[in-house]
């Protein structure tokens, strides 16, 4: 069909890259491709790779799709500023790293860095079901990492390690418990008064929109963090 754009998903089989199969298989615009990372990695004809994986295979398809110049869409948890910041440094391109797919989850980061202006004090708070393996998840990262970079926070008890995990000078805050889909709470403090800013996850589908953003999207240079961009939110 003219106009389809050829999309490999590598991870497939998980929750987060079957969703992606599936969307792709459904859309008109999309020819799916599944990638076995235990395989040579051919890569020639995608137009653009999308990774569901784990860490160590992320790191290997980020190697293939730089030597092919193929477009990459990383859904894969782990990437932190540290590790997007060695991209960068080396010249990575094309290269897309999210966090979240969830349009509300984008929107609530976006509400914190504006709330993050008038606020001396916040706090985040996530909680996701017990099979999540990274703590805090790459969203509050991102979260805590964009809080910080409005304005520098200092924690009031910085060495307290029952306090939460300090990214950008923010108090983060892990839950996992069987029952819980995802959620996630920035809580402002002021004189006075909270601001507290959530976002439930009741289903994966609503990463679906999100998804299909970024397979869609044209490639932009260098390394893009989170699809913000394409809300016309950055």
């Amino acid at each position: 069909m003219a106009g389809t754009r050829r999309v490999g998903i590598a991870g497939s089989t998980g929750r987060l890259g079957s969703l992606a199969l599936r969307l792709a298989q459904e859309a008109d615009d999309l020819e799916p491709v599944e990638i076995d990372v235990r395989d040579g990695l051919e890569l020639d004809g995608l137009d653009v790779l999308f990774d569901a994986t784990v860490l160590a295979a992320s790191a290997k398809l980020v190697e293939a799709a730089t030597e092919a110049g193929t477009p990459l869409v990383i859904a894969t948890s782990g990437w932190s500023h540290e590790r997007i910041g060695a991209l960068r440094d080396r010249g990575a391109d094309r290269i897309r790293i999210v966090p979240n797919f969830s349009l509300g989850s984008v929107l609530e980061t976006h509400l914190a860095t504006i709330a993050a202006q008038h606020f001396e004090a916040v706090e985040v708070v996530e909680a996701h079901h017990d099979r999540k393996r990274d703590a805090p998840s790459g969203t509050a990262t991102r979260t805590a990492e964009a809080i910080g970079a409005v304005r520098g926070f200092r924690p009031a008890t910085p060495d307290e390690p029952g306090r939460g995990e300090i990214i950008a000078g923010v108090p983060v805050h892990a839950i996992r418990l069987p029952g819980v889909v995802a959620r996630q709470e920035v809580i402002f403090g002021g004189i006075g008064e909270t601001l507290t800013i959530r976002h439930d996850t009741t289903s994966s589908d609503s990463y679906s929109a999100g998804i299909l953003l970024a397979l869609r999207a044209e490639p932009q240079a260098g390394v893009t963090v989170g699809i913000g961009d394409l809300l016309g939110l950055a």
